[in-house]
């Protein structure tokens, strides 16, 4: 028996056109936490693949426990004591939270199973999200259903853990219980961690060490007493991290493009409003299960029994159904890539193509390939999308870059309003640098612009103005200097109020 858990020696592998991972070595103990870094399409999700058995390497060996892997399946990798905790939790939404937790499982392994579901429910509620072991998954907000699945994880007797950005949408005050409780297991139960995210602060605290991949390589590898957020970064995107500043201030006379007025929703008695002038960025904040994506959906019709009157450019526009919303000029970039952003199994361009713009549309009804490629190449260049290859399919793609080709297929539609929920959800640094210029240049061309988003110093970078939103309806507005992290959370909190 042997204190290494897990060992990568020279794993390769490849795709058509592109060299995913190129001769990667590491090593991983019991008890330790190691952050696996680097920007979207560096080769993380490829390396985890393999990790869990979903994909072979070309060339090179997995061994686990000391035992070489000679067969690669996500069977075989459960079997060895292998759990990858996926960015975009694996559930079925119609079964109950205990019924999540036994998926897989045989009638005598459920039955047996008691001790192992009551801990999971015990470590959920510890990162604060306190569960009823009957409630429908459907119930459950993303975070929640990170935090359940983070539970799993370690509840069920697993040597080797993978959590590939497990606290994307939770709130500060959730993510420091849940990366406590993850230190905790650990080193309780011996398990070994895998570590996948693009927040900083979550790495230095939560890792024992820092493995950094790029273009596929082991670029860099220390112990993070030994280095400092700059130089990960560094080594992450070759420069250094800049603090993000907008370029194009509204203009302090810009009159009111969008507005949304009495928008209600069938699980609320609350009533909101917003109004966004021309080359306006509003932020809305709030804690988890404020009601802000609600808020979003209800505006776009996304949901069955939503409300409201939407103007947009003097005009009031006749919205029940999200396409009246797209005709009308609005654009939603949700949350959900994978669910509600993509077809995954299409190729990219046609995503890209999927809002049915008027230059990529053939003779008659038809849709032009030829002319869907060629615009999509154009707009994957602009967006630096990795591999720039548009013909891939969307599943093919990391996160970061799936999210980009949510946003490619608005901006060749005319759009003159954009909603966007988290729009860096899984997004590394330099990548959140390229969408927030994006975002800045699309309120610099006259549009309105709403952002969504858990991340206060996003918000706070990002925003004109800010709403905090709380149990379903804004609480507070925010200006100027108050567009700070104390007044926002302390706002959503209650415990204080904006200005107004």
């Amino acid at each position: 028996m042997t204190d290494t858990l897990l060992e990568i020696r020279n794993i390769a592998k490849s795709f058509p056109g592109v060299r995913a991972l190129d001769d990667v070595s590491f090593s991983l103990g019991r008890g330790e936490v190691l952050t696996l870094a680097g920007e979207n399409g560096a080769g993380k999700s490829t390396l985890l693949g393999i990790i869990g058995g979903a994909l072979a390497p070309d060339s090179g060996s997995v061994y686990v426990d000391g035992v070489r892997r000679g067969e690669y399946s996500p069977r075989r990798a459960l079997a060895e004591g292998v759990v990858i905790a996926h960015q975009e939790p694996a559930v079925v939404p119609q079964l109950t939270v205990e019924q999540n937790l036994l998926l897989g499982k045989t009638r005598g392994e459920r039955q047996a199973s008691a001790t192992q579901v009551a801990e999971a429910l015990a470590d959920v509620a510890t990162m604060g999200f306190p569960l009823d072991r009957r409630t429908p998954m459907s119930k459950l907000s993303p975070a929640q259903r990170h935090a359940l699945t983070i539970a799993k994880s370690f509840a069920f007797g697993a040597k080797i853990v993978a959590l590939d950005e497990p606290t994307t949408s939770m709130v500060e005050q959730n993510v420091e219980a849940v990366l406590l409780r993850v230190r905790e297991l650990a080193a309780e139960r011996g398990v070994a961690v895998i570590f996948v995210s693009h927040k900083m602060p979550e790495v230095m605290t939560v890792s024992d060490r820092v493995v950094v991949l790029r273009d596929g390589r082991v670029g860099y590898e220390s112990s993070i007493a030994d280095t400092s957020t700059e130089e990960i970064v560094r080594n992450m995107v070759g420069r250094e991290l800049l603090d993000f500043r907008r370029e194009h201030p509204m203009a302090a006379d810009a009159p009111v493009l969008f507005s949304a007025a009495s928008v209600t929703r069938p699980d609320t008695e609350h009533t909101n409003e917003i109004a966004v002038r021309r080359g306006e960025i509003v932020g809305i904040a709030g804690l988890v299960g404020s009601g802000r994506t609600e808020f979003l959906r209800a505006i776009v019709r996304a949901d069955p029994g939503c409300g409201g009157v939407i103007t947009i450019d003097g005009v009031t526009e006749r919205i029940h159904t999200p396409n009246d919303s797209r005709d009308a000029g609005i654009a939603f970039i949700p949350e959900d890539r994978k669910q509600q952003g993509l077809a995954l199994q299409m190729p990219a361009y046609a995503n890209i193509s999927l809002t049915a713009a008027p230059d990529l549309v053939g003779r008659g009804p038809f849709l032009s390939v030829r002319r869907q490629v060629e615009v999509s190449t154009q707009i994957a260049q602009s967006l630096a999308l990795k591999p720039a290859n548009v013909k891939l399919r969307a599943r093919q793609f990391s996160g970061g870059n799936q999210q980009k080709l949510v946003i490619a297929k608005w901006l060749r539609r005319g759009s003159k309003v954009f909603l966007f929920d988290e729009p860096t959800k899984g997004v590394d640094v330099g990548g959140k640098a390229e969408i927030y210029g994006l975002i800045d240049k699309l309120a610099a061309a006259g549009n309105a612009i709403v952002v969504v988003s858990s991340d206060l110093p996003e918000i706070i970078s990002l925003s004109d103005r800010v709403l905090v939103m709380s149990g379903g309806r804004f609480v507070s507005e925010h200006l100027g200097d108050d567009i700070n992290e104390h007044s926002l959370v302390a706002s959503a909190m209650g415990i204080a109020k904006g200005t107004s």
